[in-house]
């Protein structure tokens, strides 16, 4: 078996339409094409936003392969720290299993720890056993005592 090389780095602004590409590719994944209307220009301004969108980019051979992209909550109010919020975190299919989402994950834990955050927080749809079998392989665990509540500001 090869050696797979890959790097992982901060995403900068530069980076917008790549990670719109990819953010794409997960609406595909996920079959929710029809919601995602993110572009490299919003994705950008997100991007310059205080507290706004952060990433973590994948690269092998000079290519996004690979992303997550993340913000903080300013309020843990029984700690007074900060929660990391993992909005998405998405490889390419041929690229699975090579140890890339790991070295995602593990770059953003210690962007939480760099940062002084109490928890790393994120959502995964029921259906996507992988994903749930890769978030607990890495520690994560559901909280069946907090309900996720959503009100969709699309819609009239």
């Amino acid at each position: 078996m090869s050696v797979c090389e890959f790097s992982v780095r901060r995403a900068e602004i530069s980076d917008s339409a790549e990670l719109a590409r990819l953010i794409h590719r997960l609406a595909e994944y996920e079959k929710m094409s029809d919601k995602c209307t993110a572009d490299p220009e919003s994705v950008a301004r997100m991007m310059n936003e205080e507290n706004g969108l952060r990433g973590i980019i994948a690269e092998k051979d000079g290519k996004a392969v690979g992303m997550a992209v993340f913000s903080l909550y300013k309020l843990a109010t029984f700690s007074g720290k900060r929660v990391l919020y993992i909005e998405d975190i998405f490889v390419e299919s041929e690229m699975r299993g090579l140890g890339i989402g790991k070295a995602i994950f593990d770059e953003i834990i210690l962007t939480a720890k760099k940062l002084d955050c109490i928890k790393i927080e994120w959502k995964c749809l029921a259906w996507n056993k992988s994903a749930r079998g890769f978030y607990e392989k890495a520690g994560g665990i559901s909280d069946p005592e907090w309900l996720t509540y959503t009100l969709d500001l699309r819609k009239d």
